[in-house]
């Protein structure tokens, strides 16, 4: 008797759920299992007496008994919103949402004076992302400096490792958007000195939190050089592509 007082009150109280207009981007929907499991999201069709299918925050679609459920309940939010003329329908995604971010990229640059020294270079960020738009973080890499000419590599051959601070603006809060990403830092190995690089490209996301980016834009490397102990600087144009989790 219990157990369908429970299944009818919860069944009673999403049907008033979906039929509620509820403001946008200001909440999601909370259900409590018996087994303690949180499930956040929103509900996407409801089985009267027998089953509620919802959408996560991740993306996936999950399934749930009605006898399992405790209670519902809705928290504020900006991760998500609603099409606000039909509740029930399929929410409208909200990308880069408020939290960690890390990047895994590759990149090759070439060197504006002279176009025979190559710049290849693995890079990792982490950081967190303060809302839709902006997002800071640290990261490292390692570079291959080397000068070929004609197939041939010469003695200019280096490792490199920066460390830097890194600063990227998403333009739109779409699945798509232009981006502009400044890093700047210091390589501690191969040639030491001052790292900058500033680009612009675009993000395109595949869920909320993941997605690929390309970006083009220009690099600087200070440096001594060893022959003569002077200050000098690698300038380069350089393509980067990775992910973002």
């Amino acid at each position: 008797m219990k157990e369908l007082i429970l299944r009818t009150t919860a069944t009673i109280v999403l049907l008033l759920a979906l039929i509620h207009k509820v403001s946008a981007q200001d909440y999601r929907d909370v259900v409590f299992l018996k087994n303690g499991t949180v499930i956040k999201g929103f509900y996407k069709e409801l089985f009267p007496g027998d089953s509620l299918r919802m959408e996560t925050i991740d993306g996936g679609v999950l399934i749930c008994a009605m006898s399992d459920i405790v209670r519902i309940a809705k928290e504020r939010t900006s991760l998500y919103v609603v099409n606000t003329q039909d509740v029930a329908s399929m929410p409208e995604r909200i990308w880069r949402p408020q939290g960690y971010r890390g990047f895994l990229e590759y990149g090759q640059e070439t060197n504006l004076d002279d176009s025979g020294l190559k710049i290849s270079s693995l890079m990792s960020v982490h950081g967190y992302q303060f809302n839709r738009h902006v997002f800071l973080g640290v990261g490292f890499g390692l570079q291959n400096v080397e000068y070929s000419t004609n197939g041939f590599k010469l003695s200019f051959d280096r490792r490199v490792i920066p460390v830097f601070g890194d600063v990227q603006l998403s333009i739109l809060d779409t699945r798509i958007t232009p981006v502009v990403d400044c890093r700047l830092g210091y390589s501690i190995s191969g040639l030491k000195g001052t790292y900058f690089n500033s680009s612009v490209g675009v993000d395109f996301g595949i869920s909320p939190r993941s997605g690929g980016y390309l970006l083009l834009g220009y690099s600087q490397q200070k440096y001594k050089d060893d022959n003569d102990n002077t200050n000098k600087k690698l300038k380069a144009l350089s393509l980067h592509c990775g992910l973002h989790f």
